[in-house]
Parts: structure tokens; C-alpha cells; sequence
């Protein structure tokens, strides 16, 4: 008589184990792979981005500012300088002026961005023109990060003058995962240069770029973890520097790159993780140059901040010969292109 054989307690359980060690082997494996992929999406969108900046400057000679200046008149103080000061009135930025030259010209249009002021827009926006500012578009925001959403209650923009004026209260509007490289200069700066590619109203022209195009940085990352990522829409107010200040859409390459809570915590305003550029890739970030090329930066690069070689403002002298090779790419004219000992 033929008798059936099945498997025994034991033979289940060392198959159960065979399975769970090659699901162990596997797993690293397939994370890398979906990091990868992620990665090369994120470097897609900073590419996008790039070869928008070179449209834009092809159209109007000069590339984006960081944010332009608007609101009404009775909110312009005189500086005494010909730049006007405009406290807690929010200023479209950088992302919005790009639009028409990276696909998005329909978000563009509703905006009306060629007429109406961020601050006019909020003072009298509806739930559903609100709901425009909130989403999430996919070209400004890398896969890889975390989408943490307390990125978008510390960078809310409540106290703006429109966001009053329309009593929309402490909204929170889209986030964004790339920022533009101001350069050295923490605090607004109404006259004096910043030395990055994206001062605050005031256009770059290719040919202020001296230390060459493919030597600057012009767009970079911040992850929403760390950094509080930052809002397309623009800036809140143009004369603060914190949280809800110009770091908004911008970054300063004075924190080290991926600065995390600790050593730099991202609500120290201008010194944080939340006015640098970091990331979620593991080991760096990557940064969109002036020349509209992709590049990872490791953490590792060489970094002298002020901190360590003693120059408190990051000016001409006697800064610029000690800084390291990332605080150099961050500069577009300041004759260092990079630092022969820089790692």
C-alpha cells in the first residue's frame, strides 16, 4: 500500500528560515533600488528646474529673482536707498516666476501672477484660489523625502499682511523641496550683495556669474524632516530671516551641508538646518549649477563656515581665503573657484 508522505514540523521550519534569510538579503537590496530610482527622479525634477532658469534668462536676459517686491503703497517704507521695505507682505518667488518655463503655465494663468500681487491674491482669495497655493506639484518636490507635515505648520504664513487682510489666519500653503542658493549673506539684504544667484529682487545676469557657470550653485535641496523643506508660493515676509522670513525659498551655504537637530537645530533661524540645504539621500545632497547641470555633493566636502575661520558677515576680506569648497560654490564672483586641498 502506497502511504503519502508530507512534510514534518521541522522541514517547515527550516524552509520558513531559508525564506526569511533570502527576504533579509533581498530587502537592502530592493530599498537601494527604490532609493536609486527616487534619487534619479529628484535629479529629473532639479534638472527640470535648471534648464527652466537658463529659459527664463534666455527670454529676459538675466536669470529669476528670488522674490519680487509688491504690495500697496501704503506698505512701502522708504529705506533710503531706493529699495523698498516691506514688512510681513508676501512677495511671489522664484518658483511661481518660473512656471511658464518648466510646464506649468496653466497654475501661472490662474495665479495671474503678471497682475496681482501674493499679497492682493491672498487679501481676497477664496477657499478654492487658496486651495491652488496648497497643493503639492510633483516637480518641486523630491520622492525621496518624507513629506513631514510639520514642515508646513513652522512654515506657515500667518501675521502676513494678506493672509490677514483675507483672515485665512496660520494657512499653510504648498511645500517645496528645492530652494535657490543666495549665497553668504544671512539677513535680507536691501543693498549689499549676497553673492549667491538668487538675491531678493534683484536679477542675476549671466555674465555676473565670474566664476564660472558650471562652478555655482543655483538651485539645491532641503528635506522637510530636518529643514522644515520650504513653500513654492513665495515669501512671507521679505524683511525677516527666520522661519517664516526669506528662508522660506531660499538657502545660505554658512550651515553646513545637511545640518541636522543636533548639531544645528532648524528652528535657530538663520544659523539651522531650516536656512541651509540638505537632504534625505543618504551621504549629501544634490544641487542644480548655473550651467543647468545635476551634481551629488557629499557631506563631506570641505566646509569652513564662519563659525570656524572667525568672518561674522562673509565678506570680501579677509573671509574669501579661508572658505571651504562648498561655501566657494555658493559664490558666484569671488574669484575662488575651488580649493585645491578641499576633500
Amino acid at each position: 500500500m502506497n502511504r503519502k508522505h508530507g512534510f514534518t514540523l521541522v522541514e517547515l521550519l527550516v524552509v520558513i528560515a531559508i525564506i526569511g534569510i533570502l527576504v533579509g538579503l533581498l530587502l537592502p537590496a530592493v530599498q537601494a533600488a527604490r532609493e536609486a530610482a527616487r534619487r534619479m527622479q529628484c535629479s529629473n525634477n532639479l534638472k527640470q528646474l535648471g534648464l527652466g532658469a537658463l529659459n527664463y534668462e534666455s527670454a529676459h536676459k538675466k536669470f529669476p529673482p528670488n522674490h519680487i517686491w509688491a504690495g500697496p503703497v501704503t506698505t512701502l517704507r522708504p529705506t533710503g536707498n531706493g529699495v523698498p521695505d516691506l514688512v510681513n507682505v508676501e512677495c511671489w518667488g522664484w518658483h511661481v516666476l518660473m512656471m511658464p518655463f518648466i510646464e506649468q503655465n496653466n497654475l501661472y494663468t490662474q495665479l495671474n501672477v503678471n497682475s496681482v500681487s501674493l499679497f492682493s491674491y491672498l487679501s481676497a482669495a477664496t477657499p478654492a484660489q487658496l486651495a491652488v497655493l496648497q497643493q503639492d506639484i510633483s516637480v518641486f518636490r523630491c520622492p525621496s523625502d518624507s513629506g513631514d507635515q510639520t514642515a508646513k505648520s513652522a512654515r506657515h504664513w500667518g501675521g502676513g499682511l494678506g493672509a490677514v487682510a483675507g483672515g485665512h489666519g496660520n494657512w499653510q500653503s504648498g511645500l517645496t523641496n528645492y530652494v535657490s542658493s543666495r549665497g553668504t549673506r544671512n539677513n535680507p539684504q536691501t543693498v549689499r550683495d549676497t553673492f549667491g544667484m538668487m538675491m531678493e529682487p534683484i536679477s542675476i545676469k549671466i555674465s555676473g556669474v565670474t566664476d564660472g557657470t558650471s562652478n555655482t550653485f543655483m538651485f539645491g535641496e532641503r528635506d522637510s524632516l530636518y529643514g522644515r523643506s520650504a513653500t513654492w508660493p513665495g515669501v512671507r515676509n521679505p524683511d525677516g530671516n527666520g522661519m517664516r522670513g526669506i528662508y522660506m525659498n531660499t538657502a545660505i551655504v554658512r550651515p553646513p551641508l545637511n545640518s541636522i537637530d543636533p548639531p544645528n537645530a532648524w528652528s535657530s533661524n538663520s544659523l539651522g538646518a531650516g536656512a541651509g540645504f540638505s537632504s534625505l539621500h543618504t551621504g549629501g545632497s544634490q544641487f542644480v549649477y548655473v550651467d543647468g547641470s545635476v551634481h551629488f555633493i557629499s557631506s563631506s566636502i570641505d566646509s569652513r563656515p564662519d563659525s570656524l575661520n572667525g568672518c561674522n558677515v562673509f565678506d570680501v576680506t579677509p573671509c574669501e581665503p579661508v572658505y571651504g569648497a562648498y561655501e566657494r560654490l555658493g559664490r558666484r564672483d569671488d574669484g575662488f573657484v575651488v580649493d585645491s586641498t578641499a576633500n
